[in-house]
């Protein structure tokens, strides 16, 4: 049997949680050597990265560890890492993230039966967690089909985030044979170099309502926030997308509605600490054409803190109204040109 997936796992100076992942990884490995290969990207990490890697190629020798023998930076090491993958699909997984128990053998089963374009796994999202059997236990897996558009809308912002994709390499490159993985490197944003063209050029989308990975909340930084997502990622959206396409707007409104305000408060009052300072109206300046703007972000950018919170507040109820909205459209929506809805029992 042909290897189908590749995990692929960029590190830095993040040993104890790398260490749980590769448990977690080693213990899900039993009985799928032959279908899974393993590359870490070791971007010179000064802890104790290095003992750990080599400990779990005892346990996986057939892993592929990446030293890098200095800091490139994320994005090189992610497409480093990528130069590697030769298999059908790959998966990235974040250092600080971790999969649900037996999530791996049922997604393999998946993708080899459903051939899929691009996959997104839900998340739950917590400031720690001790081992993969943390967080909500899940019994069945809900995996929905979607038109692009569907998958745009649904998906939203989190076509950002590495640990919930798993991307078809073949069907990307069949597609796009001049595909340039660092067309968006120092952007803060390379993955969506791969992501956004298979986004528009593939046609088979599916997304899983339950989630399937624990992830870490407020465990990022080194970036300036607004400045990646309010200024790089609108731009890359149009370059990729086309700013008059129902994918770049279905991501727009949702990015403007039930992201940026939160994100603009993180800034603004310092509550996202690990992030780097910016000047929030110059890195915000492209959302002024979106009216949503003005009535929620707009206040909480200029206002006194205690006015800045009320908006804050409104815009956290629409986000969870939102999310719930969106999840029972998921779940009720019957439309087989849209969404059709099959059961992967665990």
């Amino acid at each position: 049997m042909a290897i189908l997936l590749t995990i692929v796992i960029p590190t830095f100076n993040r040993g104890k949680t790398l260490a749980l992942l590769l448990d977690a990884i080693t213990k899900q490995l039993e009985g799928l050597e032959n279908q899974v290969n393993i590359i870490v990207g070791d971007n010179a990490s000064t802890d104790e990265t290095q003992s750990i890697t080599q400990s779990f190629l005892i346990s996986c020798p057939n892993a592929t560890i990446l030293r890098h023998a200095e800091n490139i930076g994320p994005d090189e090491n992610f497409c480093r890492c990528l130069d590697r993958v030769r298999t059908k699909y790959f998966w990235i997984i974040g250092d600080d993230d971790l999969p649900k128990p037996s999530i791996l053998k049922h997604i393999l089963h998946f993708l080899a039966k459903n051939n899929p374009d691009l996959l997104y796994l839900n998340s739950e999202w917590t400031p720690k967690f001790l081992s993969e059997s943390d967080g909500k236990k899940i019994d069945l897996l809900s995996v929905i089909a979607l038109s692009r558009q569907e998958f745009s809308r649904y998906v939203n912002v989190w076509l950002t985030f590495i640990s919930g994709m798993i991307v078809n390499r073949e069907r990307l490159l069949r597609l796009q044979p001049d595909l340039n993985i660092r067309q968006f490197t120092g952007t803060s944003l390379v993955q969506l170099g791969w992501v956004l063209p298979l986004l528009m050029k593939g046609e088979r989308f599916f997304f899983i309502l339950q989630p399937c990975i624990l992830a870490t909340s407020g465990n990022s930084g080194g970036y300036k926030l607004l400045e990646v997502f309010a200024k790089n990622f609108p731009e890359i959206l149009q370059l990729v997308c086309g700013k008059g396409s129902t994918e770049f707007n279905f991501v727009m409104r949702g990015l403007v509605r039930n992201y940026i305000p939160s994100l603009i408060w993180m800034c603004r009052f310092q509550t996202a600490k690990t992030f780097l300072q910016e000047d929030l109206s110059r890195s915000t300046r492209s959302l002024r054409a979106y009216p949503t703007y003005w009535l929620l972000s707009f206040p909480i950018l200029t206002s006194p803190k205690s006015i800045a919170y009320v908006f804050w507040f409104i815009s956290r109820v629409f986000g969870v109204i939102n999310r719930f909205s969106l999840r029972l459209k998921l779940i009720l929506l019957k439309n087989p040109d849209i969404i059709a809805i099959k059961r992967e029992s665990l």
